[in-house]
C-alpha cells in the first residue's frame, strides 16, 4: 500500500507540473493548431528521464521508493503519451486517412 501511495503522491506533482509547463509552453508559441505545449512537456519529461535513469545507475544513490515516486509518478505522469490524443494529433491523422463509408450497424433501439 506505500508503495501506491509513494507513486500516487508523484502522478500528482507530475500532473499538475505538466498542466503549468505545457499551458506554458502553448501559450508562449501563440498556435492553437499544434500543440507545443505536449511535444515541450514531453521532450523535457523524456530528457529527464534519460538523465536521471543514468544518474541513478551510475552512482546507486536512489532508494526503490525514490524511484517509484519519481520515475513512474512524477515523470510518468508529466510524459503521459496519451494527451496526443487530446491535442489535435487526431485530426491530423485522420486527415491522411482515406475516406470511407462507415458499414451500417443494426440498432436494437427503435
Amino acid at each position: 500500500m506505500a508503495k501506491i501511495l509513494i507513486v500516487g503522491i508523484g502522478g500528482f506533482f507530475g500532473a499538475i507540473l505538466r498542466y503549468w509547463i505545457g499551458g506554458w509552453a502553448q501559450n508562449l508559441s501563440g498556435s492553437s493548431s499544434f500543440p507545443y505545449g505536449t511535444l515541450a512537456v514531453n521532450l523535457i519529461g523524456c530528457l529527464a528521464i534519460g538523465l536521471l535513469s543514468q544518474l541513478a545507475e551510475a552512482s546507486q544513490i536512489m532508494t526503490p521508493e525514490t524511484r517509484l515516486f519519481l520515475f513512474i509518478g512524477l515523470l510518468g505522469a508529466f510524459t503521459t503519451i496519451w494527451k496526443i490524443g487530446d491535442s489535435g494529433a487526431n485530426d491530423s491523422i485522420n486527415q491522411c486517412s482515406p475516406k470511407t463509408d462507415p458499414a451500417p450497424t443494426a440498432s436494437p433501439l427503435p
